[in-house]
């Protein structure tokens, strides 16, 4: 994995540790190795209410490169899925640095970056369309492309293990830049949070499972 970042000092987007979390993930620089455009997934640390150790953060989780084959919600299922059936390391597998730095990192929330196109739900009733199916998972290449409006952007979605959820989106300039992510909506719902939540929860057992916690 990457190595741990600090949240401490970066904006919370009116959600606390989740929201700083998740903008730390969408403004991360990118690795020289990985690809542009793929999508990144980020372990959230220290989130909820009295953390084991007072830091939040965030690591990038290394991917495989075969998950850009899969659309989002598919890319999810797969991961849980994998998490769910990967065999608990046996008793002393994990030295105690190993073991000391699970037990001040406790893995509260995930958020998820991806390339998108920016529009308003309100822009029109298309726009509202594609919103819901992209919160339902039901996206398909090309959607966003065809309405009306819609400009190049980051898209990061955040969800902790209470269930708190956030969405934050990085608009691209003309110049290939990316502006401030601001907050969009206030209490998502939709597929893809469901299985990112579905994902947490089984990196978090299999966590505190193999390391004893």
């Amino acid at each position: 994995m990457s190595m741990f970042r600090s949240a401490a000092g970066l904006p919370d987007h009116g959600c606390g540790a989740l929201g700083r979390v998740a903008h730390g993930a969408l403004t991360a620089p990118l690795d020289s190795r990985e690809a542009p455009g793929r999508p990144r997934l980020f372990l959230g640390y220290n989130t909820l209410p009295d953390p084991p150790f007072p830091l939040a953060g965030f690591i990038e989780y290394e991917m495989d490169p075969r998950m850009a084959e899969y659309d989002l919600a598919s890319m999810l299922r797969f991961l849980a899925e994998s998490f769910r059936a990967q065999p608990v390391p046996p008793e002393g597998t994990y030295d105690d640095a190993h073991r000391r730095s699970a037990a001040v990192l406790r893995v509260d929330a995930m958020v998820i970056v991806f390339s998108g196109r920016a529009f308003s739900p309100e822009q029109s009733p298309p726009a509202r369309a594609l919103w819901e199916n992209l919160a339902e998972g039901y996206y398909r290449e090309g959607d966003a492309e065809a309405c009306a409006g819609a400009r190049e952007a980051l898209v990061g979605l955040g969800v902790d293990r209470e269930n708190d959820r956030v969405i934050l989106m990085a608009e691209r300039g003309p110049a290939g830049e990316h502006a401030r992510p601001e907050r969009v909506g206030e209490s998502p719902e939709g597929t893809l949070y469901d299985l990112l939540g579905e994902l947490l929860d089984a990196q978090y057992r299999w966590t505190r499972a193999a390391f004893g916690l």
